[in-house]
């Protein structure tokens, strides 16, 4: 049996109301059609919920919604998603002790701000009920929370945990988050799904302070444990602003993800491939402004990809340099650093880095000795318009194999060949990004790389509250 409503507020009684009028329908014409509820209160919405089927729409009233613990479960269709929005983007806040999560199937929820409060589970949106009760196909855009953190700095949570599979967080914007704990994560396990195949695309995530402690990532994929299987998500089209939580801004603990097409904009850390093998890092940009701390690429692993990058006045050094290669240990831990081994570094652009670091962590007491091996750098290219040379190297660079780059204006002895020397005249391109004035076609990243606009990240009816005024837009114009 189902029942057609259109916005109207439902009490209790008026629900049993439409009910019996619905059972009439149902019973002497035609199946059922999809139903939209608007609601006031949890209660009404509890009701509402309590039976979801394809197509079924529940909207929030506008207003404040405090220490609302709302489930949306369900199974809709491609066809016929099962939806939860606001009545209004903006207009709907859930405040105190709310959260939300979701189980099930092919379920969306759209435009609701999480501000004033703090979760009072273990994450504000989760895409799971219970461990045996996940979401897969599922979408959650137009997601704002707003400084919604724990007053208890060492009490760990998440905003966003994405598991089960093929889901998706987009068009969303987190901001300032100061306790423990990831800002989005993807929790891995053989009971809540390996292959995830989530997406993660188009969110601003705005600044979050230093938190002192390890557990202060921006995004997670994964934990060392299940690392050597492939969680194969993406992670494209973000701006990470002012992500100054820890050293790895994105910490990547699985395999077979891609990075690609994200704007790191004065995040005083790095995109880390911390565990797991074969993840792309391609056509990002990673803009400094020489901000202390600011960083790049961090490689650990076999068969990682990093390619048609851009790197721009990026002050950090060792783990946050615009490119740490990493030193490993021999046998390591599941927890420990494993070897570079067959990692492509290819047609990147450096410009006016700190540091391009080879043998980062080379510690012979705690053995951390082996060097990259099987790899490539290759048509990529250097430039400091000042006095500094960025590369140097802690251990042998033997099983690297340096081919057609660039540095200018001289190439560092730490290469052992494989670099040029050369005077390399720049200008801004339209897109704001640095680029040879005469073009070298086969040497750094591509002149056309797209730059993310800042505008089209996160939601468009809610403030972007960042660290400070960009010194460029998309189209190169300072501001």
């Amino acid at each position: 049996m189902r029942i057609q409503s259109t916005s109207h507020r439902l009490s209790k009684t008026t629900l049993g109301y439409c009910l019996a009028i619905g059972l009439a329908t149902y019973l002497t014409s035609s199946p059922a059609t999809a139903a939209s509820w608007l609601v006031h209160d949890v209660g009404a919405f509890a009701t509402a919920a309590a039976a979801l089927q394809p197509g079924d729409e529940i909207v929030l009233a506008d207003g404040t919604w405090t220490d609302a613990r709302l489930l949306l479960k369900g199974q809709g269709t491609a066809a016929a998603p099962i939806v939860l929005r606001a009545q209004t983007p903006g207009k709907v806040i859930l405040s105190g002790a709310s959260d939300l999560r979701l189980a099930g199937s092919y379920l969306q929820v759209s435009n609701l701000v999480f501000r004033n409060g703090y979760t009072p589970g273990d994450a504000v949106v989760a895409f799971r009920e219970s461990s045996k009760a996940v979401a897969s196909h599922s979408r959650v855009t137009g997601l704002v929370i707003d400084d919604y953190s724990n007053p208890d700095g060492s009490d760990q949570d998440y905003w966003v945990s994405l598991y089960g599979s093929n889901n998706r967080l987009d068009h969303s914007q987190l901001r300032g988050k100061t306790n423990a704990g990831p800002t989005v994560v993807v929790v891995r396990d053989a009971t809540q799904g390996l292959d995830n195949q989530h997406r993660i695309d188009h969110n601003w995530f705005g600044p979050r302070p230093a938190l002192g402690v390890n557990g202060g990532e921006t995004i997670r994929v994964g934990t060392s444990d299940t690392s050597l299987s492939d969680s194969n998500s993406t992670v494209e089209n973000n701006w990470f602003e002012g992500c100054d939580g820890e050293t790895e801004i994105v910490s990547n603990k699985s395999g077979g993800n891609t990075f690609r097409g994200n704007v790191f904009y004065r995040s005083a850390g790095a995109l880390t491939l911390r565990h797991g093998n074969g993840n792309r890092v391609i056509d990002n940009l990673f803009l400094g402004d020489d901000k202390a701390g600011t960083g790049g690429v961090r490689i650990i692993n076999a068969d990682q990809t990093v390619s048609n990058n851009y790197f721009e006045r990026l002050a950090g050094s060792s783990n946050r340099s615009a490119l740490a290669v990493m030193d490993a240990q021999a046998n390591p831990p599941l927890s420990g650093y494993a070897p570079v081994v067959n990692a492509t570094i290819s047609r990147n652009t450096f410009v006016d880095v700190a540091k391009i670091s080879f043998g980062v962590g080379h510690d012979e007491a705690k053995g951390i000795v082996v060097a990259a091996s099987n790899s490539h750098f290759s048509g990529n290219l250097i430039v400091n318009r000042t006095s500094k040379n960025p590369p140097n190297a802690a251990s042998s660079l033997a099983g690297i194999a340096f081919s057609n780059n660039v540095q200018s204006p001289q190439a560092s002895s730490v290469f052992p060949g494989g670099v040029s020397s050369a005077s390399i005249a720049l200008q801004q391109a339209a897109n704001g990004l640095w680029v040879p004035a005469t073009p070298l076609p086969t040497i750094g990243a591509d002149p056309a790389l797209a730059m993310t606009p800042r505008e089209q990240t996160g939601v468009d009816w809610y403030p972007k509250v960042g660290e400070v005024a960009l010194t460029r837009t998309s189209t190169g114009v300072d501001r």
